[in-house]
Formats: structure tokens, sequence, C-alpha cells
């Protein structure tokens, strides 16, 4: 039971100094949250040590970027080696143009982001919406409504105030509505995940079942939901790490590889996958850039001990 305890509070210090991290590299950080954290920092060495680490791990991702192979040097080892990949590597890049095909996304879209692109839409009602890498919104603001939809990725939007006009985004079989100022998307896995960065909104949703769920989520916290789950628990979350992306971040605290991965993919033009299924649930804390997935990685291949099969670097394989 006590090693337990040990690993939970670790996992809580992990987080803190993360989200600790990210907030002092924002512009806005107050004196009052200066002295929170040196106050913080004091409390504990183990603060100290946590907050360090993460200050470490960008000399590490500095450190390991001479291992993230330029595509033309990469040779296997041995001639079996490329007559063995040859044919399931052609055959998973057939079905992946196939199924992933941005064509008909891109159709529906009025504006769309490409595989690390950020983007920032001032729309024609004085609302700006920040696109973030890999993303498509599709737009619709006329004299009578104001109703937008977040076809795939992530956005944040800062709103203009119309009360005649209700600002509304479509995503994911639910309705988001702004009762204030801004507000953050983002898609995953048939989900939608909103964040309350400014005042609040209102969150409509309709189940498979056809039972309609209806919450307001405040400023300063989250609240996920899909069609067929309904809505999650509403929980608190540090603005600052919600919107680290926009500065060109990426912030895990304690969450899975396989999720990891996918969050990573998002920044990468190929795939990135897991082909053993026992590594998945490694967790991972860490602050990463948004321009360097390759670096990334490279970065958890080191502190998970973990490694990678590179056909190229459109396709990487990770396994023990």
């Amino acid at each position: 039971m006590k090693s337990t305890t040990n690993a939970t509070d670790n996992a809580a210090i992990k987080t803190v100094a993360n989200t600790w991290w990210v907030r002092l590299d924002s512009d806005t950080v107050s004196a009052q949250e200066r002295d929170e954290f040196a106050h913080w920092l004091a409390a504990n060495p183990q603060h100290r040590q946590a907050f360090d680490a993460v200050g470490a791990l960008w000399g590490e991702l500095d450190a390991v970027k001479h291992r993230v192979a330029k595509p033309e040097t990469i040779t296997p080892k041995t001639p079996w080696i490329r007559s063995l990949w040859a044919a399931p590597t052609l055959a998973m890049c057939c079905l992946a143009l196939w199924l992933f095909s941005p064509l008909p996304m891109l159709l529906r879209a009025d504006f769309h982001t490409g595989y690390g692109e950020m983007r920032d839409i001032r729309l024609s009602d004085g609302s700006v919406a920040h696109l973030n890498s890999n993303s498509a919104l599709a737009v619709r603001i006329d004299g009578n409504q104001r109703q937008l939809t977040l076809l795939q990725g992530e956005a944040w939007f800062e709103v203009s105030p119309d009360s005649s006009r209700p600002f509304q985004v479509h995503a994911e079989h639910g309705t988001v509505t702004a009762l204030g100022t801004a507000f953050n998307i983002r898609l995953r896995n048939s989900q939608a995940e909103v964040s309350v960065t400014q005042h609040s909104v209102s969150i409509d949703v309709e189940q498979d079942s056809g039972q309609a769920l209806h919450e307001v989520v405040s400023e300063g916290q989250q609240l996920a939901y899909d069609q067929q789950a309904g809505m999650g628990k509403i929980k608190a979350i540090d603005s600052q790490t919600v919107t680290a992306w926009q500065r060109g971040k990426l912030v895990f605290e304690n969450q899975p590889l396989g999720e990891v991965m996918a969050e990573l993919n998002r920044y990468h033009r190929g795939y990135l996958l897991i082909s053993d299924d026992s590594i998945t649930q490694r967790r991972v804390n860490g602050v990463f850039r948004t321009d360097q997935p390759l670096v990334a990685l490279s970065a958890l291949e080191s502190s998970l001990s973990v490694h990678s099969t590179r056909i190229n670097d459109y396709l990487i394989l990770l396994h023990r």
C-alpha cells in the first residue's frame, strides 16, 4: 500500500510541475502566481526535483536530435529486412490512403490546416478562430446566425458578443453555445473535449438513444462528450496547459503512451504506430515541441526504454 501511495504522490507532483512549467512559459503570469510558485517549490525537495526534470527534458530533446534520421539515410541492416517489410508497408500505405483521404473533409471545410500548421482566422462577426494542426472548420455567419462546425482537430474560439446571434459550434453530435468569450474544442476518437478559458458555455448533446443532455461549463472547467456515452464529468483544468499548443507546446500529464502517440500523429505527416500492445499504457509526463514530433519520439524511446523500427520518416513502429 505504501508503494502505491508513493507512486500516486509522485504522479501528482509531476502533474503540478508540468502545469507550473507551462504557466511560467506563458506571458500572462502575475507576480502573485510567481510567489505561489516559489512557495510550492520550497515546500518539498521533490517539487524542485520534478520541476528540474521538466527543464532537463528540453535539454534531452536537443540532445537526441541527431537520432532523428533523415529519410535518405535510413538503410535496413540486412536485405531480408527490406523484403520482409516491403509488402506489408505497401499494403498499409494503400489502406491508409483509402481510409484516411482528407478530400471529403476538405470539400466541407471553409478553413483547414495541414500537419504542423496553425492558423488564426478572423471571422466576419469579429470573432477569431485559432485552428490547431490538421484541423478543419466550416463557417456559416450571416445577419441571422453564427453557426460553425469543427470537422476535425482542435480550435480555440474568441467570441465577439452579439446577443441577437448566438455563437454556436457543432462538434461530434453536440452543440457548444458561447455564453461568454473564449473556449477550446478538441476532437479525438469520436469524442469532443470542451475547455472553457473565459466565462462559460452551454453544451447540448443528443445520444443515440434519443436522450437530450444539457450542461453549463464555466471558466477553468472541462467536459468531454460523445454520442454513445453522453457527457462525462466536469473537471477543473489549467487554461495555460489547455492552450499550450498555441505556443508550440504539447503537455502530457500522466497520460498513456497510446494517447501521446495519437497526439504526436497530429503534427507528423506520416504514421507513428505502436506495434506492441504491452507498452500502450506506459505513462508519460513531459512537455514537447509541436514542430519536432520525431525528436519527441526519440525522447520517449529514451525515457520509457522502448525502441522503434523506422521504415522511413513516414512510417515508424514503436515497440519493446
